[in-house]
């Protein structure tokens, strides 16, 4: 990283060598590095402006090779894993389908019972089912790592709605009023960075409305609903619940390993710059800044395990002979995955 620097350095020892004078070493030595700020400051942006106009000007060629390169991984690293992938793919597809039929079905019923716990699950539901692509998507790019942070937050869905699914319609409204809080914490933050972000704040109108709905909230529920998961202190009987405490309700608390785990992906933390599911197979110490087609099993295997859970929760809701068929077709869908992703690797 010193091209830069070389160059600038050669063109001022020259130009002071080639003056009519004759200095001394110590003394060139000074003249450089007194004349370098203005001469930095001077003609740096310049340079840089003509950097970038290259790389502007060679970028359609650059870029074509890389896509090039990356569409052929893309093509052999689905070719190393197909059965899995292909096996997921039906997975996620299947599961999507029952989630639309189920609402469609049940949708009118729901709506004259005043069902806001189905109407609640259906959307988790169809959120769990959107990250279970995005993390499939991430797979075939040869993204493992990525792939698995996207799975703690289709283990946050499930656990949510597992949790929802459990109890009375009260908790679900209760939930869904939390966006008030969640919506007027965002919007003060957002307000105090304004000067430093140079953006447009929420007007005090705008500002005053949300405060009074999330006042009205505070009021009708306790102090104890502004906080993250506020919305489950009453059923769980703790003023100041937190993630882990959900998970343990719903008895899938022992996923925490795994859960801590996929944060490595997320957080900044050590064990994250040296751990990676994409260096599984390396064979020395490599710095991974692109795709890897190693590392697909775990995370392919946490989402079907994850999207089934979701999955026959919902349909839990309703429940007849038709939804319990439905359950064992998910669970014999889901059951050959890992082992297909296994083989592959």
């Amino acid at each position: 990283m010193n091209t830069y620097q070389d160059i600038f350095n050669k063109m001022l020892y020259k130009t002071v060598e080639s003056a009519d004078c004759r200095l001394s070493k110590a003394e060139l030595e000074s003249c450089i590095n007194s004349s370098a700020s203005d001469f930095i400051n001077e003609t740096i942006p310049e340079l840089a402006d003509t950097i970038v106009l290259s790389l502007n000007k060679e970028s359609k060629n650059h870029l074509k090779l890389i896509r090039d390169y990356a569409d052929g991984f893309v093509d052999r690293n689905i070719e190393r894993w197909k059965s899995g992938f292909d096996a997921l793919e039906i997975f996620i597809i299947t599961c999507s389908e029952i989630g639309e039929d189920f609402n469609n079905t049940n949708r009118d019923r729901a709506a004259r019972e005043n069902n806001v716990k189905f109407d609640t699950l259906v959307r988790l539901h169809a959120r769990a089912c959107h990250i279970s692509s995005e993390i499939l998507w991430l797979l075939k790019g040869g993204f493992a790592d990525g792939a698995h942070a996207r799975w703690r937050a289709l283990h946050e869905v499930v656990v949510t709605a597992l949790f929802l699914s459990t109890h009375e319609n009260e908790l679900s409204i209760r939930y869904r009023q939390h966006e008030v809080v969640e919506s007027y914490k965002g919007m003060t933050q957002y307000n105090h960075y304004e000067p430093r972000l140079n953006i447009v704040k929420f007007s005090e109108e705008e500002l005053m409305e949300c405060k009074l709905a999330y006042e009205e909230l505070l009021s009708k529920y306790g102090q104890e609903f502004k906080t993250s998961y506020g919305w489950a202190a009453n059923v769980l009987n703790n003023k100041k619940p937190n993630f882990f405490n959900i998970e343990e309700a719903v008895e899938l608390d022992h996923f925490r390993p795994y859960y801590k785990w996929a944060s490595q992906n997320i957080h900044a933390n050590a064990h994250g710059i040296n751990s990676k599911l994409g260096l599984a197979e390396a064979k020395e110490d490599v710095l991974l800044v692109g795709a890897s087609n190693s590392g697909m099993t775990d995370p392919a295997q946490l989402t079907a395990l994850s999207l089934s859970q979701i999955s026959v929760g919902l349909l839990n809701i309703y429940s007849n002979i038709d939804t319990l068929i439905t359950q064992h077709v998910i669970e014999k869908l889901k059951e050959d995955i890992g082992d297909l992703f296994f083989k592959s690797e």
